[in-house]
């Protein structure tokens, strides 16, 4: 639910909706921390009790090297 304030309606978030946060978001989630997002319509809140007992989510791994490209000098 959005805080709203300045007597705006507050938003409910309906079962299914989905919440996006960086990795590090979701450790401190699964350890109690409370967290606020500031939004176009006011501030968001939440902690860990507003989420079901198992949510999904995607591990993106991100890798860099260095490969060989083009065409090479002919001897």
């Amino acid at each position: 639910m959005e805080s709203a304030g300045y007597d705006r309606q507050a938003v409910h978030y309906k079962i299914g909706d989905i919440v996006t946060v960086d990795q590090s978001t979701f450790e401190a989630l699964k350890s109690g921390s409370t967290f606020e997002r500031i939004t176009r319509e006011g501030m968001i809140r939440f902690d860990k009790h507003n989420f079901e007992n198992e949510a999904q989510y995607t591990e993106v791994t991100i890798e860099y090297g260095t490969g060989r490209l083009g065409q090479r000098k002919s001897k």
